[in-house]
Formats: structure tokens, sequence, C-alpha cells
């Protein structure tokens, strides 16, 4: 008996599960169901054509009329060498699995189109039904070729590192990619001897966790330049990784220029002068000393127009050259002192290049003190003339000569002469 009663169960539910499935199969109406077969390629680019494939299937009864599946493309999508509406046929009764009808379209992405799932809509109409597919149902892959990380700028402060001193290099950085990056890692590689330059209170690494799609961040390194550097541009190797919301890695290999120079100290005076006095001509020396730590290239020296003076030199300009830190030059002109001028200025004007090609310009006035020719005698730099004395003295002696031949030859005029004379009255007395 319970052999009996076993076996009876398992056909009642046998014969449900044939029912059921009798249901299923039979059912009066079609039953579409649609499934995103593939992309080609998977990813795509922005500006490429992409194939989908899509498989349709009819789960239940066979359609009375073809079936229409029509792609209803937006942005970032156009139709691309095709057709937007494709005629499938009658789908037949239970055609799924190898029995389904798979349906193609080619679609261009948009060059514009940033990195995303992007939402593609699809409709099928089959007699009086229809089914369409509008709420996020089909996502096409869509990435850039390179999720590119750039240098906006590279500045330092200051410009050029002096030997012996820091500066601080701030790099500014950019996601150019439509997606999150992430990890983002800049490390400045100081290993090569020949590298006058090393790290500054802070680590040659920095890092960023993560950069948004179109921001920009800044990454600071310190720096110092060691003493004997020699002035020059030295190119400091960077390397780059970062990583973006899919796992890729990426790794960039860069150079980071840094300048080691230091500001020309250019000292210009006169140095020595033969004329000290107005309306006088004369010779002036100017000299220049380099009393900076960097050498001076292309020094070249004007002497500008003035009042206070007239050139006697043949030319106003003047080259030197290069002039080597620690140095001096100078040159000797001829001048005219004008009248009324108690302190002279000379307008000087100096071009030249610092050891990196720099241009610079500098205008000088140089000031000399005039002296009147008392204080000149007072100061012994002017003697006093005798010439006077010794002019007053021939004359009184002519004058005597003359007078003693003029009486000699009369006495009688000579006598009544010496006793006018009171000198020779008092000596009589």
């Amino acid at each position: 008996m319970n052999k009996y009663y076993t076996l009876t169960i398992i056909l009642i539910i046998i014969s449900f599960s044939l029912v059921s499935a009798a249901g299923v199969s039979y059912s009066d109406t079609p039953m579409i169901t649609t499934t995103l077969l593939s992309q080609d390629p998977d990813p795509v680019e922005p500006g490429q054509v992409v194939k989908v494939k899509f498989k349709i299937e009819n789960e239940g009864k066979e359609t009375t009329e073809d079936a229409i599946v029509k792609i209803l493309p937006k942005f970032p999508f156009t139709v691309y060498d095709d057709q937007s509406e494709k005629n499938i046929g009658v789908l037949q009764a239970r055609s799924t699995g190898a029995d389904a009808v798979v349906v193609e379209f080619k679609l261009k992405v948009d060059e514009n189109a940033v990195e995303e799932e992007a939402e593609l809509e699809l409709k099928i109409q089959f007699g009086a039904g229809s089914l369409s597919y509008t709420n996020d149902e089909f996502k096409i892959d869509i990435q850039t070729k390179d999720a590119v990380l750039d240098i906006t700028s590279i500045t330092s402060d200051p410009e050029q590192i002096a030997p012996g001193e820091t500066a601080q290099v701030n790099i500014l950085v950019k996601n150019l990619a439509d997606s999150l990056l992430k990890d983002i890692k800049f490390k400045l590689n100081f290993a090569d001897s020949s590298l006058p330059l090393a790290p500054y209170q802070s680590s040659s690494e920095r890092r960023l966790s993560q950069l948004k799609s179109g921001y920009q961040n800044s990454l600071s390194f310190g720096i110092i330049a060691k003493p004997d550097a020699t002035p020059g541009l030295y190119k400091i190797p960077v390397n780059i990784t970062y990583n973006d919301e899919q796992g890729n890695s990426y790794s960039i290999n860069d150079l980071l220029a840094v300048t080691v120079g230091d500001i020309p100290n250019l000292k210009v005076y006169i140095k020595k002068s033969s004329v000290l006095q107005e309306n006088k001509a004369g010779k002036v020396t100017i000299e220049i000393a380099n009393a900076g730590s960097s050498d001076v290239k292309f020094l070249e020296m004007t002497l500008l127009p003035s009042e206070d003076y007239k050139l006697v030199s043949t030319t106003n300009y003047y080259y030197f050259g290069d002039v080597d830190s620690d140095d001096t030059e100078s040159e000797e002109i001829d001048v005219f002192i004008n009248k009324k001028v108690d302190t002279l200025v000379l307008p000087i004007k100096l071009k030249y290049s610092d050891a990196n090609n720099k241009p610079f310009q500098q205008q000088y006035d140089l000031q000399l003190q005039l002296y009147s020719a008392s204080e000149l005698k007072k100061f012994g730099i002017l003697t006093s003339s005798k010439a006077g004395l010794y002019i007053l003295l021939f004359i009184l002696l002519v004058a005597g000569i003359v007078f003693y031949r003029r009486y000699q030859k009369n006495p009688e005029k000579w006598v009544k002469l010496k006793q006018k004379i009171p000198f020779f009255v008092n000596k009589k007395k």
C-alpha cells in the first residue's frame, strides 16, 4: 500500500509540472525578451564606430505580423552607415536559445563624448503590440584611449636658485580624462651625481589620493642648490604614476627644468679724475666691479649726454664683454667741465646678461665733487704761483736802472731829489 501511495504522489507532481509547462509554452500571446549580446569594440572610444548586437527571443505565441526593431539613438550616438529600423520577420513561438533572432546595428560615438556607460534606447513593434527599452536597460561602455594627467604649469619661487640657496617648486596638474584619477604620485630623481640640486626640508615624492575629471591641483617641492653649483639650466627626471577608475595603471617619465644662477651685482664708480675744477678739461676713469657670485656677459657701457660736461673722447660707447665674479673693468674718458658746476654728474647706462643669458639694463648717475682754486690750494692739491712776484721785481729793477742813468747825467737834479726824499733827509739829521 505504501508503494502505491508514493507512486500516486509522484504522478500527481509530474502532472502538475506538465500542466504548468504547457501553460507557459502555449501562451496565447507573444512573450518577447531582448538582451544586449555584445558591443564591439568594448569599450569604445569617442569618435569610433561600435557594433551592438541584440538577441530577441519569443517564449510565447508566434507573432501575427513581422517584428520591427528600432534603434533610438541620442547623444553621444548616431546611426553610422546603417538603418535605424530592421525587419526581423515573424517571431516563431518558443524561439529561444539557438532559435532566437540576433539583430546588429552600427553606431558612431561622438568625438566629444565623455567617459561613461551611455544609455542606448531600443523599441520593438510586433503588430498591435510593442516593447520599449528606455530605462537604462542597455548600456554602452565608452572610455577614452588614455587617462591623461596634464602638467599645466611649473613655477619656481624665486625663478632661479642662487648657489647655496633654496626655492619652492610648484607643479600644477590637471585631469584631462573623463573619469576620476587615483593614487597620483610624483617622484623627483636626484640620483645623478652631476646634478647640483637636492631636496630641501621635504621628500622627493608627493602624492594626490584622487583628482576629479576637469579638476586641477598643485604639488610643492623644496629644492636647494649646492654652494658650488655652476649657473645653468638643470633637468630633474620626474616619474608620474596613477590609476583610473577601471584599475588601469599609467606611468609617465618627464623632466623638470630648474635654473641655477644669481642676480648680477655690479658696482660702478669714478676711480680717479685729473680734473677737479669747473671750466677745465681732464681725464675721468670709470670702473665697474662685479661684486656678485655670478659672471656677467656682453657688458657694454654708454655715456649719456649731460649739460655738466662736454665729451672730448671720440666715442661715448664702450664694450667690455665678459666680467667674471670678483673682477673689475675700467675705461678712461676725456671731458671738459662746463662753468657753474659744483658737482659733476656723469649719467651711465649699462647693458649686460647674466650667466644664463638673461638680459639686464641699469642706469647710474656718477657724481664727482668739484672745488674752487682756493679750496684746492688749501688741500695742497693746487700750489700758489710765484710768477707774479718775479715780474714785479723785474719791473722794479728796470725802473731803478732807468732812474739811476737819468739822474746820473744831471747831478744837480740828483742833489735836489735827495733833499726831497725822506730817507735821505732823516739820515742827514
